[in-house]
This record gives C-alpha cells, sequence and structure tokens, in this order.
C-alpha cells in the first residue's frame, strides 16, 4: 500500500481507510513510493478536512471498480453507475466528467449512430451509459487505457475510442500523439466519479466524509485541485 505523503495533516491514532483508485493518469499514478494525481489530491484533501487516515493503493479500473465487493477497499473511486450503487454505497461525487468518443481525421465519426458497425475501443468495467454499452451494434474492443487506444487509433486498428474528458484530453496532449491526425472529439454522456463505501463501514464515518467533502466544496477547494488537473502542466 502507498502511504499519504508529505506535508499531510497529522490523523486520527484509529487504523487507516484503505482507498483504492483507478491508475491511470491524470486520475493517479506513482512517483517512487506515492501516488499522485486528481484523485489523490481529492481524498488528501477530504483526510485533512475529517481527521481521518487514508491508506492508498491503485489499479486497473476493471480491479479498481470491483475494489468493494472482493473486499480489496474500505472505499473505492470509480465512476458513478447503477452496477457501483449496488455494490457499495455511495459517499459524496466528486467530480463530473464528459464522455468524448475520438475518431481518425481520416474517417471521422461526428455523431453517435455512426458507431454502428465501428470497432470502438473501451476500457473493460467502464459504463459510458446505454446507448454505448448496451448497443450490440457498436463492436466493443477492451482496451487498458486511452493511451493504447489512441496508439492503436493511429495504427488504424480501431475506428474510434471512448474515455472520459480528463483522461481522453491528457493523452492528447503527450508527444507522441499528433492531434490533427485525429478528428475533433464527440461528447455522448455524462456522468461522474464518486467515492463508494463498504455497506458495513460505520455510519459515523461515512456521515463525517460526506460532511467534510461537502465543506471543501463549498470553501472552492475541489474546484481548485480540479482546475489544477485540467490544466496541461499536470501530468506525470
Amino acid at each position: 500500500m502507498l502511504g499519504m505523503g508529505a506535508g499531510t495533516a497529522t490523523f486520527a491514532a484509529e487504523a487507516p481507510l484503505r482507498v483504492m483508485v483507478n491508475e491511470v493518469a491524470p486520475y493517479s499514478w506513482r512517483k517512487g513510493n506515492e501516488l499522485l494525481g486528481l484523485h489523490p489530491s481529492l481524498l488528501r484533501a477530504l483526510a485533512e478536512e475529517t481527521g481521518l487516515s487514508f491508506e492508498f493503493s491503485a489499479g486497473l479500473y476493471a480491479r479498481a471498480s470491483r475494489a468493494i465487493p472482493d473486499k480489496l477497499a474500505d472505499l473505492a473511486v470509480t465512476l458513478a453507475t447503477p452496477d457501483q450503487d449496488s455494490q457499495g454505497e455511495r459517499v459524496a461525487l466528486l467530480h463530473t466528467v464528459r464522455h468524448l468518443v475520438i475518431s481518425r481525421a481520416d474517417a471521422p465519426i461526428t455523431e453517435i449512430s455512426q458507431l454502428h458497425g465501428k470497432v470502438l475501443g473501451i476500457a473493460r468495467s467502464a459504463y459510458y451509459g446505454a446507448r454505448i454499452n448496451d448497443d450490440d451494434g457498436i463492436r466493443k474492443f477492451t482496451i487498458v487505457d486511452p493511451f493504447q487506444g489512441l496508439r492503436m487509433l493511429a495504427l488504424g486498428r480501431l475506428d474510434a475510442v471512448i474515455s472520459t474528458d480528463y483522461l481522453l484530453l491528457h493523452a492528447l496532449r503527450q508527444p507522441e500523439f499528433d492531434r490533427a491526425s485525429f478528428a475533433p472529439t464527440i461528447q455522448v454522456g455524462v456522468s461522474g466519479y464518486a467515492l463508494y463505501a463498504r455497506r458495513d463501514l460505520p455510519e459515523a464515518v461515512v456521515h463525517k466524509l460526506r460532511v467534510g467533502y461537502a465543506a471543501l466544496q463549498k470553501r472552492g477547494v475541489t474546484a481548485a485541485i480540479l482546475r489544477e488537473y485540467e490544466s496541461a502542466e499536470s501530468r506525470p
């Protein structure tokens, strides 16, 4: 497990809460023995606000999305979906995300109906709404992350890639990708990343987390963190 890192508050003496996040930039990435990124930054602010202690771990989205039912964590950060709502207790919506589809400049996809019969790169276990996930007319190909997806798209092995705005736009900023070779993105949905708790976590702890995150939002702390990770400079 990765620790909280330097510069955090002094926490209560009780055992740390195990929290798993999605290991893909800019949501999280490893630097030595520390976990950095948008979601660890939001959670560290929450830890300071509440006096609770978090012990971080990270994994691919498919693993993070199963962290609570598989008893790998007390808390997990995943897309807010009906499946996640059935597995754990939603503590707070951390931030919203847009679902973006990107295609090649020489074969642009400009509306969702054009995905029928096409091969769409999509991360394992990620849910982008019924219009995408439940449409058998869209041929799904499992990718690890949008970085892999963009590489395959550039090689013509995929017709399009779907991801959240933070991930996809971050990937497009990397020097290995020529933005001009890709068509403009289209938005096909909106959802959010939420903090989920195991259902047997003490209600007093869940309440403290909810009140703490609401306080951070009211003071503009979460908005400031989100702005930082929306910028081109926020990268590993």
